[in-house]
């Protein structure tokens, strides 16, 4: 089995699953560029007083900068689609009314949006893969961003052949922090728990991981949580994967 060198660990292990935007993809040119798609598809249907709730509501100002606390930050589409459908709500709709508008406008805001959807790698990503794959070790995502999307993406950064799996929120019952991702992405890959070793950029990940009984947990610096954060739950934290190494 590889042998995985993080930090001052060795690690043998059969999959390392990553988290996307943060991880390897530049986080905050994708966020801004969904946000922009959501904010212009609510004011074409619904006007800019809708759209000035929905901002207040998901936790985004498009003009300035993204709150990564709040649900546009931290929550799969689903259900920040809830978040935008009571904002639409507090205008007058009824709750269904409020639900289906939601629901068409993010429809709308996916259909507009191409790839690389501003995607851009971090340092020395791809040539990290390519070196655990070569040590034939699998690798997959599990990503709080749409699976189509992210697909599309790392398909334009030509590096989707990498990866065994790609598990999306849309793919399992319930997304980050419980373990629902990791296990699909072991039955894809016929690996078994003690084999994985999971790597992200938010508590988020890093207790989907503990909830798994994954090998490790990885924490890297390139997202939204500092490192005093993450080495609360962490095992290993580290600057970014470009600090992994395998043999």
């Amino acid at each position: 089995m590889p042998k995985l060198f993080v930090g001052n660990r060795v690690l043998d292990c059969g999959v390392v699953i990553f988290d996307k935007d943060g991880t390897l993809v530049d986080y905050r040119a994708v966020d801004l560029e969904l946000a922009y798609a959501r904010k212009n598809s609510i004011e074409s249907l619904l006007g800019k007083d809708v759209v000035n709730l929905w901002e207040r509501a998901v936790g985004v100002n498009v003009r300035s900068k993204i709150d990564y606390r709040g649900p546009l930050g931290t929550l799969p589409a689903r259900d920040e689609i809830l978040v935008a459908a009571t904002a639409i709500y507090l205008k007058g709709y009824s709750w269904d009314e409020a639900k289906q508008l939601a629901q068409i406008a993010y429809a709308d805001a996916d259909e507009s949006m191409k790839p690389p959807y501003d995607a851009v790698l971090l340092e020395c990503v791809a040539e990290i893969l390519q070196k655990l794959k070569k040590h034939s070790l699998k690798l997959a995502i599990a990503s709080t961003d749409a699976h189509n999307r992210t697909v599309g993406a790392l398909k334009f950064l030509k590096i989707d052949s990498l990866f065994d799996a790609f598990v999306g929120p849309e793919d399992v019952a319930n997304g980050k922090p419980a373990l629902d991702m990791i296990i699909k992405v072991l039955r894809q890959t016929g690996c078994k728990t003690n084999d994985a070793v999971m790597v992200g950029n938010s508590i988020s990940d890093m207790t989907m991981g503990k909830n798994a009984k994954a090998k490790a947990s990885i924490g890297v610096l390139t997202g939204i949580t500092n490192r005093a954060d993450l080495e609360k739950i962490a095992d290993i934290v580290i600057d970014s994967v470009a600090q992994m190494r395998v043999s």
